[in-house]
This record gives C-alpha cells, structure tokens and sequence, in this order.
C-alpha cells in the first residue's frame, strides 16, 4: 500500500462572472468592453421593471377619465367662490350667492381649493380643470408608489398596489378640494415614513397642515394619524404578530401633533374650520340626501372590486402569513375601511391607507420578473390606448349641464327656481339660487325642507315660489313638478329643449 501523501492546494484564478445570467447552454460570457460594453451598460440602466406599467396605469386611469367629461356639480360654485375672493381681494364669509340665505355666516376650509382653481384657470387655461383632477391624482398615485417602495414592496408589487389606489381616486374624480386631501394624506404618510429613517422630516409635517386647514377638512383625519403615532411611542404594542416595530420617538411625537394641531388654526376663520368641517361630516341631512355620503352600492363592480379585493387579501394575509403586522397601519386601514362602508366617499382614503398595509405585508418578496427595454413600447401602447380621443373640451359644462336653457335666462331678470345640481351652473353664470351644493349652508334653515317639498311635490308648489318671488323655474322635462306646472294657470311654458324646460310666472 502506497504511503499517505499530503497534496498541497492551489489556488487557481477565478473565472469571470458575466454581469448578465448565464446563456443558454450554460455558457458564462464576459461583457463586451470599449464603446459596446459602455452602450451595453447605458441600454440596461434604461431597462424597467414590470411593475412601473401598474404604476403607470394607475396614473392614467385618472387621465382617461378626466379627457371624456366635462364640469358639472360643486365645480361651479368652487370656481365662482375663488373667482370672487380673487376679485374682492378678500375671503369670503358670507354666503353672496343665494336669494334665500344671503348674507349668513359660511366658513369653509375649502377657501384656499377655490382660490388655488380660479387663479390656476386664469393663469394657465381650461386645462387647469385637468391638472387639478387628473394631475393631481397622478401625483398621489406616484407617492403611494414611493412609499411602497421604502416599506419594501417590489416593483410588481408596488404596481398592483397603484392600480388600486389609481382605480379608487378615478371613482371620486373631479375638481373638487377632496382630490387634494387625498394628495396630503398621501405625503403625509410617505414624511412619516421618511421620519423613521431621518426624523428632522418630522418638522416638515406642521407646515402641511396648515396647507391642509386650507384647502379640504379631512386634515382631521391627519390628526387622527398623528394620534396614533403619538400613542403607539408611549404604549408599547403587541398583539400576536401586530406591533409598532418602528415608533417615533416619544418626544417627537408628542411635540409633531400639538404642533400640526397648532398649524390648523392658521386659517381665515381659526377654530371655526374645526366647526365647518365636523359639522359636514357628521351633518344628518347630508348624509341621508347626498350620495358619496351613503354607503357604497356593491352592485357596481368596480366599486365592489376596489372594496372587497383589499379585504380579502388582508384577511388571507392575517390568517395564513407569518410576518409582522403593523399596527397603525392596520388600525388606520381598518377606520377607514368602516368609514367607508358607512360613507362611500372615504374610499379613496382607504385605499391609500390600505396600500401601506399591503406594502408591509407583501406576498410577493421576490421580483417575478427582470427589468427588461420592451417595458417602454408597453408603456407607449398602453398610454395610447387608454389615452385615444375624443377627448372633452377643456373647461367645458357635461352635456348633464343646461347651457343652452341658462343662456335663456341669462337674458331675463328675475329669481330662478331650479335642481340642486343645476344651481350651481347658475351662481358660475351669476344668477341667484335658491339652493346649491353647499349644503351645510341651507341645513338648519327651511329651505332644505322648501326645496324637498317641491321636488318629491308633497306640497302645493305656488305658495313656495310666491314666497320667494320667483319668476321663472328651470326643470326637468316629465318630472312631477314640471307636469304640474304645464297644468297651472299661473305658469306657462316659455322655453323647451330636448330634456329642460323653463317655466315663467303669469300671476
């Protein structure tokens, strides 16, 4: 048997790694070098994932949406409240639109929303009406996707997630100042994520609430969330896998909330937009009238789809998932889920909420697919078409609208009776309503009931206008009101076309 001989190692050059998987075939391959191996590198840094197509969906959604309709509703109104503010080079606090409450004491947070569109039309065009909606969703869509991010989600991920919160914003789309509360809840969240790795962003926070105070009252949701922060720095949180993995520092927290709850008051009214805001949100007449304030109807899929696709990969996650839960995440998503099933106009909100959730507790920790160049034509293909004409004029009342009819009386003095929706077309043209979508202004007064009673016609209808010396009323054709109308002595029909007719006083 042959002696036992020590061989001695050597160590042999390793083989060079390509940037790249290997081929096909097994075969590892050196990057090119020289000008090629540059252009090589430059085209890959140009490679996107797959996910940046739900990112860019999400964004377009609120885009296709706002090209194919014109303005309707609180629009008008907005706009004229801004347009006079602007004019008068002061904020308004006095109702200055009506005949039937002129003059009464109006506080609004929304003033700063008014101003910001009356000078954004006067500055750049219609197409403000455009960047204002779909511009600003976009913008919180693309928040949402940071934040994503920094909580961890991949690319793919993260794009579901936009389509999620791209879908619900484009349900609520309008110019209206709720699109920018969600864009504020949207920064808040990302400031607060950032503040967890630098906190010095914490004192950013003051300074967007009193942005908010002006512009929309769900900066009272704001608070709620720094609430929470403050009480999950000072109670210790652990419930199962639900827990605070990351608190703000106690003092931090603290001196964040009483500081943005300072900030509020710096507003036209002080604490008098604590007063406007509570009192819409909890306004009975409001929410039994109007439907964004009534809960959301399951029968509409997409509705259905934005609401229960989140619960049931929440729940799936709840019960089958290991990792950990967060829990001011959770407990906001869960407020807001139940606000929204009690309010369907809180379901934006719960969406971004829920998308910060479903970033944490992703199920999908790994990338399915690589970056690859072919993202750009899908995404050229993709844009066109959800993007392809005809598009709405910019600026342009929806075809709902009666332009034609206002016109009319544009020409004629006298007080014009006419729908809720409609009145607000009529203070944009400056005729005096008699009620309008500034609902928390008529509630408390007799007009509410007046103007119900006239719709639903439980009661005579010439007494009521008598009383208000009304000239002429513009309505529906074939509804209740104007078939009696066509029927009374005292009113004739002075104007009909297609849908609308005006009716004028004889007596």
């Amino acid at each position: 048997m042959a002696p036992h001989q020590e061989v001695e190692a050597v160590d042999s050059p390793t083989p060079p790694v390509a940037d790249d998987p290997a081929p096909p075939g097994g075969m590892n391959l050196p990057a090119p070098s020289g000008p090629d191996g540059a252009r090589h590198r430059g085209l890959r840094r140009l490679a996107l994932p797959v996910g940046v197509l739900g990112i860019a969906v999400g964004c377009l959604l609120s885009w296709r949406e706002a090209l194919r309709r014109g303005l309707f509703d609180d629009v008008f109104w907005h706009r004229a409240a801004g347009v006079w503010m602007l004019d008068h080079h002061q904020v308004m606090r006095h109702d200055v639109f009506s005949y039937t409450v002129y003059g009464r004491t109006w506080f609004t947070p929304e003033w700063g929303y008014d101003v910001l569109l009356a000078e954004s039309v006067r500055a750049i065009g219609p197409t403000a009406f455009w960047w204002l909606s779909a511009g600003v969703a976009s913008l919180t869509v693309v928040i949402v996707a940071v934040r994503s991010r920094m909580l961890g989600a991949g690319w793919t991920w993260t794009g579901l997630l936009c389509l999620e919160a791209g879908a619900a914003i484009a349900l609520f789309l309008d110019d209206r100042p709720q699109i920018v509360g969600y864009l504020l809840l949207a920064l808040l969240l990302l400031v607060l994520t950032m503040a967890r790795r630098r906190p010095a962003w914490l004192w950013s926070v003051p300074v967007l609430f009193v942005v908010w105070a002006n512009m929309h009252g769900s900066y009272l949701l704001g608070l709620v969330l720094l609430t929470l922060e403050a009480v999950a720095a000072f109670v210790p949180v652990r419930l199962g896998r639900v827990s605070v993995p990351d608190p703000l520092g106690k003092r931090a927290a603290v001196a964040v909330l009483v500081a943005s709850g300072a900030a509020t008051l710096v507003n036209p009214f002080g604490p008098g937009v604590y007063t406007s805001a509570l009192g819409v949100t909890f306004n009975s007449t409001i929410r039994q009238l109007i439907g964004e304030w009534q809960s959301p109807d399951f029968h509409d899929p997409t509705t259905m789809a934005v609401i229960v696709l989140p619960i049931a990969i929440t729940v799936a996650f709840l019960a089958f998932s290991e990792r950990e839960v967060p829990a001011i995440d959770l407990a906001l998503t869960a407020f807001l889920l139940v606000s929204t099933l009690d309010a369907v106009r809180f379901l934006p909100l719960f969406a971004i909420a829920w998308c910060g959730l479903a970033a944490r507790c992703t199920p999908m920790p790994r990338e399915p697919r690589r970056a690859t160049l072919v993202m750009w034509p899908v995404l050229a293909l993709v844009a066109l078409a959800m993007l392809r004409g005809p598009w709405y004029p910019a600026g342009t009342p929806a075809p709902s609208v009666p332009v034609r009819a206002v016109a009319y009386l544009e020409q004629r003095p006298g007080r014009v009776f006419s729908t809720y929706l409609w009145n607000d077309y009529l203070i944009w043209k400056g005729i005096p309503d008699f009620i309008d979508g500034r609902t928390e202004l008529y509630t408390g007064t007799p007009i509410f009931g007046q103007y119900l009673a006239l719709y639903e016609l439980t009661t005579d209808p010439d007494p009521v206008l008598r009383a208000h010396s009304v000239r002429y009323v513009l309505w529906p054709t074939q509804s209740p009101l104007s078939i009696v109308l066509a029927h009374d002595a005292h009113w004739r029909v002075v104007w009909r076309s297609g849908g609308t007719e005006i009716f004028r006083s004889v007596g």
